[in-house]
């Protein structure tokens, strides 16, 4: 299965969990009278399982490769402001992903060796008025991440490394459900990294911009 059907499939679960958890919303606000969205800080945490993605690179000298990596994962701690429906959060985060296999004009095989991020956003979200405790959200943010290459090696080959430092977008929808002090999120994000530059046996390749998908659980806790 690719990279978008994997993609298609996981926003498809995320928009199927936000209209029936939705719709369950809607007969529970009977069952919960809320006045005004609170406002005030908060504390978040997540984990993301990342679908495998693909990392093409070109050269002057050698041929056009693609690598592709296993499902990974990042884990990341943010704190944020909710003024009402809005809420704004500074985060960061790390990433592992294990390099799986290449391909090139020559042949290609299985890989060893992995990839992994360090970086920092800024994230604007809203959460939909539906009432009662299950929330659906959408949100996007920018910003910045390290992303390296280590020792990514086919076997009879120099191996790939690479230091990056990039920009980065990001969308993200879900469904949450909260109480007066925290809240628990089922989401999916939609990750860009911008092109990078790697270097084998003392050629210097590019990499292509990167597209990411996961799926996120998370809790946050109100303060």
């Amino acid at each position: 299965m690719n990279t978008a059907r994997i993609a298609h499939a996981a926003l498809a679960l995320v928009v199927i969990a936000v209209l029936h958890l939705g719709g369950t919303a809607v007969s529970s606000a009977q069952e919960w009278q809320e006045g005004p969205a609170p406002t005030g800080y908060h504390l978040s945490f997540r984990a993301s399982g990342v679908s495998p993605f693909s990392v093409n690179t070109t050269s002057r000298t050698l041929s056009p490769a693609t690598i592709r990596t296993r499902p990974g994962y990042d884990i990341g701690a943010g704190m944020g402001y909710r003024f009402h429906a809005l809420r704004i959060e500074g985060r960061i985060m790390y990433g592992r992903f294990e390099a799986d296999s290449i391909r090139f004009a020559e042949g290609g095989g299985a890989l060893s060796g992995y990839f992994d991020l360090r970086g920092a956003a800024l994230e604007l979200l809203y959460d939909l008025p539906v009432g009662g405790r299950l929330r659906p959200y959408v949100g996007a943010g920018l910003g910045g991440v390290g992303f390296r290459a280590w020792d990514v090696t086919l076997a009879g080959f120099p191996p790939t490394t690479g230091d990056n430092t990039l920009l980065t977008h990001h969308l993200v929808a879900g469904v949450a459900y909260e109480t007066d002090a925290w809240r628990l999120l089922l989401g999916y994000r939609y990750l860009g990294i911008g092109a990078q530059d790697y270097e084998t046996g003392g050629t210097p390749l590019r990499g292509e911009p990167l597209r990411t998908h996961a799926i996120q659980l998370g809790t946050h806790f109100s303060f």
